[in-house]
């Protein structure tokens, strides 16, 4: 009865800022890169502790369209999601804020804690998700069929090609641009390390591995999960659009790939 009272007691200014709090929860689950009920949900929980009678949501993969109700009261607001990517640290942060909200709380002391989750630094430094992410790559090169050379050469290239990536990303570069951009310069880091060994007389048997490793990096592999389990739950507009996405990835991916081959004239299939 208490909760209740409270939530008819709410103003249109008061349902407005409980409005802002649920939408940056919404907004920080997207970019960080979940499924779109995982969104919906986390933004109900918000919305109910603080006092919110209904909320009706509609996310997508690149916006938030949510109406909040209270009593004769309502109030709607729209928010545009750019610059998606993966951040699992910030993600799982936010939805155990969603899950463990005290039983009273203002949108104020809710805000501070959303910053607090904002401004955390990620986890692993830079340094560390290069070397991982690197030697991700070397050992898929061995895993298809590559030696030690193709590992070292997909292991250098791959690193390097992420670098730029993320210097790419940092100067909000084009996404699109940016994964072909940084395919086409990992293939031919890649085609000059092997093209320098050979100079050595140093061969590998399987040089493709080492090609097709080295690009790995750009696969959308978060994004083609995230698309299926939309899909499974029926959420088609947020499913296809992620499936869409991450097709036009691969396909920026294959352009890099292709405009170095095409200079170099080597067959990678």
């Amino acid at each position: 009865m208490g909760r209740a009272s409270e939530r008819l007691q709410l103003t249109f200014q008061e349902l407005a800022e409980i409005m802002q709090v649920v939408m940056r929860v919404g907004v920080l689950m997207l970019k960080s890169g979940t499924i779109s009920f995982r969104v919906d949900q986390a933004m109900q929980r918000v919305a109910l502790a603080l006092g919110a009678e209904r909320l009706d949501a509609y996310v997508t993969i690149t916006g938030i369209t949510a109406s909040i109700h209270c009593g004769d009261q309502h109030y709607t607001q729209i928010a545009t999601v750019k610059g998606i990517g993966v951040d699992m640290s910030r993600l799982g942060a936010v939805e155990h804020l969603s899950k463990h909200l005290p039983a009273v709380i203002l949108p104020g002391d809710l805000q501070m804690q959303l910053d607090k989750i904002e401004q955390t630094p990620p986890p692993y430094s830079r340094r560390v998700v290069l070397l991982a992410v690197a030697a991700a790559c070397g050992s898929f090169a061995v895993i298809s069929g590559g030696g030690w050379l193709d590992c070292l050469t997909a292991f250098i290239s791959a690193g390097l090609g992420l670098s730029l990536r993320m210097r790419l990303q940092a100067i909000r570069l084009n996404p699109i641009a940016t994964t072909m951009i940084c395919s086409a310069v990992a293939t031919l880091i890649c085609h000059l390390l092997i093209l320098g060994l050979s100079l050595w007389e140093i061969e590998s048997p399987t040089p493709k591995a080492s090609f097709l490793a080295s690009v790995l990096f750009q696969v959308p592999g978060m994004l083609l999960v995230t698309a299926t389990l939309d899909l499974v739950r029926l959420d088609l507009i947020s499913g296809m659009g992620r499936v869409t996405y991450s097709l036009i990835q691969l396909f920026s991916v294959a352009i890099g790939i292709l405009i170095v081959m095409t200079f170099i004239d080597v067959p990678i299939l």
